[in-house]
């Protein structure tokens, strides 16, 4: 099965996935001065901007709006830098490609996993503002990585589809911003579902990043848990996504070396 092929690859490869992550994150902080911190500071500093441009709007219905606001971000900005860190992955590995037999999906969960340890480390200033509210760190914190399965599960997949849309057509990268941007605005980062007229959320259910975030604030900005019957809907959801993205890439993985 595609599924189980995907796991032990992950499992066979950790070796490089160790190394690929690493030397991700080098990367993307060589030049920079303040280097890791950025991983904390930056959704850090979009939260003050959105929270004083919304505060006014929405601040008066959602009590300590800044930290709603960050819990709803960090998910949010993990699926979005690693869909769009997987665009154009497969042709800047070509040369591996064609040298060493590996899978191919390694590189895109090379990305998703050096994102998600950016997740963790965005964690920290969130804490650090919870607790500047007035807002103690809730026990359900500790029950995250329920959450951030799911959430893993349905970026991977979805940034298989686009990794797979940019080797075959050159205008997936517009597309591609245009697509976040507009899911951006569909789901729960900077309102809560309650402000969406009821006959949308039927259709933004199926936005996999829908309850993830309603699920994120759940365990960390109210300390409760989920509700059974959303998280084994969204969890049936986010691996729909996940299979989908893997049995694309494999049917069409053989084609790459020819577009590239």
């Amino acid at each position: 099965m595609v599924l189980t092929s995907f796991a032990s690859s992950l499992i066979d490869y950790r070796h490089y996935l160790r190394q690929s992550v690493a030397r991700d994150l080098k990367k993307r902080y060589k030049r920079s001065v303040l280097g890791y911190v950025w991983s904390m500071l930056y959704p850090l500093l979009m939260m003050a901007v959105l929270a004083v441009a919304f505060s006014k709007i929405l601040g008066s219905t959602v009590p300590d709006y800044p930290v709603f606001l960050f819990v709803g971000m960090i998910p949010f900005q993990f699926f979005s830098t690693t869909i769009n860190g997987c665009l154009g992955i497969i042709g800047a590995n070509i040369k591996i490609i064609d040298q060493v037999p590996t899978p191919k999906y390694i590189f895109p969960a090379s990305i998703a996993i050096s994102n998600l340890i950016n997740l963790l480390l965005s964690l920290v200033p969130l804490f650090l503002i919870m607790l500047a509210f007035g807002r103690p760190i809730p026990w359900t914190a500790l029950l995250l990585p329920l959450v951030l399965l799911p959430l893993f599960m349905a970026t991977m997949g979805l940034s298989l589809i686009f990794c797979v849309a940019d080797v075959f057509f050159d205008d997936t990268r517009h597309l591609t911003g245009l697509l976040i941007q507009s899911l951006y605005f569909l789901s729960p980062v900077l309102y809560g579902p309650q402000h969406l007229p009821d006959w949308l959320i039927p259709w933004v259910q199926w936005n996999p990043m829908f309850f993830i975030i309603e699920m994120m604030r759940d365990l960390l900005f109210l300390g409760v848990l989920p509700a059974p019957g959303i998280y084994a809907f969204s969890f049936l959801l986010c691996l729909l996504y996940l299979l989908a993205g893997l049995l694309l890439f494999e049917k069409t993985q053989d084609k790459f070396m020819y577009f590239i």
